[in-house]
């Protein structure tokens, strides 16, 4: 089965290929511009998991108070291209994006966003500055999936769901930056896009 016969393996393909295209970005310029990164890979502590919990807690409650506002503003449908391609099977893609996100997505846009693009920022403009600009880039680059997903770009439940994810990545920057532990960051971000993926499935099921 080729590409253009599967959505839904177009974008299990395409998006991995993405995934793994920031990682390249990443480790390039990091070849020729070094950032100091602090990956700290160690086997978590109890003050880490304080943070683990803490920092999803907030990005919970970020994301409900955004849907609040938003709300107030209109509707509108705000469907990415995870959602789109699950469409075919669900189970299958969702599981299949579940393994991804904890082994690939979740740890591959930290270590870029986090720590090289927050990283370089942070040496420029301070650490206040750094999360403020990387997370709205972090909001941004999420944009081609709704539209890969069939949604209207101009629609107030796609720009509520990029803010929404502006403000997820405000708290991971916060949390890197208290931390200095990309790998706490990357567990946040793994468990809050499994929540998503679950609660997807859920609806679907």
């Amino acid at each position: 089965m080729g590409l253009g016969d599967s959505f839904a393996l177009t974008f299990l393909v395409g998006g991995g290929l993405a995934t793994l295209w920031f990682a390249v970005v990443g480790v390039v310029y990091l070849r020729f511009r070094p950032v100091t990164i602090h990956y700290d890979l160690r086997w978590p502590v109890l003050r880490d998991g304080g943070w683990i919990l803490g920092g999803l807690a907030a990005i919970i409650i970020a994301s409900l108070l955004t849907e609040i506002v938003v709300s107030q503003f209109g509707s509108g449908s705000a469907t990415n291209i995870s959602n789109a391609a699950a469409v075919e099977n669900p189970v299958l893609i969702y599981s299949v994006f579940l393994v991804g996100n904890l082994l690939l997505i979740a740890p591959i846009e930290e270590f870029l966003f986090r720590g090289v693009i927050q990283g370089r920022l942070r040496e420029w403009y301070g650490a206040i500055t750094a999360i403020t600009i990387t997370s709205i880039g972090f909001g941004l680059t999420h944009i081609p999936s709704y539209w890969f997903g069939g949604s209207d770009l101009l629609s107030v439940g796609v720009w509520g769901a990029v803010v929404s994810i502006a403000a997820t990545g405000f708290i991971l920057g916060y949390v890197y930056e208290r931390t200095n532990s990309l790998l706490t960051v990357s567990i946040i971000h793994g468990l809050v896009n499994t929540i998503g993926i679950g609660l997807a499935l859920l609806a679907f099921l």
